[in-house]
């Protein structure tokens, strides 16, 4: 993932689109963790891997934290490892674990974090016992080349396939490195966005709303807020799998293997929270804080701020709030149960 999402506690604050799609993983992560197996000092190691503030990832380890707790005893020690990249807001993390009312904080449970990217070893090998990750690897760690846009959705056929090479090979990165962490019978559950439709025809429903962004952003190079230069530069390295791209690293063997994969038409979850009240706001503040970081990530940061607020706050609330009351998304979520072999 080439940039973080946006600090300041307003990630937490407007990421309930993906609060929602974790949900959808938490039964598979708490049955997970009643076979959690214990690591080298006598703790279950758990690691979260795409943390970003952390609010999201309360429920899900709060439920792991109970039923590994179930299965081994209330004194049962637990390592929480919170991972993401270096310009991660780890101060807010750190504050919404301590101070949140739905946190796994208890006695003997223990938090730290890691500040690199999960495309990379993060733990020593053989130590974790349970991990999770949810809405974090459709990014990619950098971005693969040029589009015509700033959304894949717009690549040429040789964009295309640029793209997806590196979508494989991230995911192959990523399993790779959590293959050596985790120990033999520890689990993964992944929950993440996936792609409607094959090939250049895959869509990650949020097409609408990302049309309306390049509009808002070549108002922008109209009015001479931003440079023709500066939006040819705007990307968004984020890739959305289809099935066959899920399953590829796991067909040809080796120490992971994939016990489920299945797929959930989530729809519009924004539109669900506030039945349109203040719709267009929310819709605006979601992908200001989720891919504004990194479409605008080229601008100083003085500029950036400045930048967001005038497309997300304003085109683009303006945008929705203009058209007639109707959800904009059709998102796609793959979740994941994996399995490192027992020796």
């Amino acid at each position: 993932m080439s940039t973080v999402m946006e600090g300041g506690g307003q990630y937490n604050a407007h990421a309930s689109a993906q609060a929602a799609s974790a949900t959808l993983g938490v039964e598979l992560f708490r049955a997970a963790a009643t076979s959690a197996p214990v690591g080298p000092a006598g703790a279950v190691t758990v690691a979260d891997y795409g943390a970003s503030e952390g609010r999201n990832s309360l429920a899900p380890l709060s439920a792991a934290v109970e039923a590994v707790r179930a299965a081994r005893g209330e004194d049962q020690p637990v390592w929480v490892f919170h991972t993401d990249l270096p310009d991660n807001d780890f101060a807010s993390l750190f504050h919404t674990v301590a101070e949140d009312p739905g946190s796994y904080r208890r006695p003997g449970v223990y938090t730290a974090a890691v500040g690199r990217s999960f495309y990379e070893q993060l733990l020593p090998d053989a130590s974790l016992g349970l991990g999770w990750s949810s809405i974090a690897v459709h990014w990619l760690r950098e971005v693969p080349g040029p589009l015509d846009g700033f959304w894949a959705s717009t690549a040429t056929a040789e964009q295309h396939d640029v793209w997806a090479r590196a979508g494989a090979a991230d995911w192959s990165a990523f399993l790779t490195a959590r293959a050596a962490e985790m120990l033999p019978g520890a689990r993964l559950v992944v929950v993440v966005g996936a792609a409607h439709g094959q090939g250049r025809a895959r869509r990650s429903g949020a097409e609408r709303a990302m049309d309306e962004v390049a509009r808002g952003l070549q108002d922008l190079v109209d009015r001479g807020i931003v440079t023709d230069a500066e939006r040819a530069a705007m990307t968004i390295p984020a890739w959305y799998r289809t099935e066959a791209e899920w399953e590829a690293p796991f067909t040809a063997g080796g120490d992971l293997v994939l016990e489920q994969l299945r797929f959930v038409d989530l729809g519009d979850p924004l539109w669900q929270q506030t039945g349109g009240e203040g719709y267009a706001d929310t819709v605006a503040a979601a992908l200001r804080v989720s891919f504004g970081p990194s479409l605008l990530q080229g601008l100083d940061p003085e500029r950036r701020s400045a930048v967001a607020a005038e497309l997300f706050d304003g085109h683009l609330a303006r945008a929705i709030a203009a058209q007639a009351p109707e959800p904009w998304f059709a998102w796609r979520l793959a979740i994941m149960g994996i399995a490192r072999r027992s020796d």
